[in-house]
């Protein structure tokens, strides 16, 4: 099963986008996590925002090579019911390798950040859904 297939609202995302990224070089923003109150019927809600860029090379081949902003959005994702949670090394940057998923055998959900420089960690839980999708660029 595809990360994408997974989550609830990938599709904005991927509009945005034109695919469902790995978010290699993205950058965690915020990180935040609620539980339920007392004697209310709700769940633990986590929220990730992750800032992704995408660049592209202009003059290539030339002595005015830049490399150029085409993308940069925030994409919230929202990860609900959760079971087990585990993060190290939030930091000023927060550089990621990955942001990988998958579905476990108890059918709960497995979101595995990885880190290239400062937070990383796992999370399992029963939901994940796209939140606010923010270009920077408009």
């Amino acid at each position: 099963m595809k990360p994408a297939e997974l989550i609830s609202g990938a599709e904005s995302v991927i509009e945005a986008i034109g695919f469902w990224p790995s978010f290699h070089d993205a950058e965690v923003i915020s990180f935040s996590v609620s539980r339920a109150l007392p004697g209310v019927d709700s769940v633990t809600v986590a929220k990730l925002c992750v800032h992704y860029r995408e660049h592209e090379a202009v003059g290539v081949g030339t002595a005015d090579l830049e490399y150029v902003c085409q993308k940069s959005l925030l994409v919230e994702l929202i990860l609900s019911d959760i079971h087990d949670l585990a993060l190290t090394e939030f930091n000023q940057q927060n550089v990621l390798e990955s942001i990988d998923l998958k579905r476990s055998e108890d059918l709960s959900i497995l979101v595995d950040i990885v880190s290239i420089w400062g937070v990383g960690g796992t999370i399992r839980c029963n939901h994940v859904a796209v939140g606010a999708v923010t270009n920077l660029l408009s």
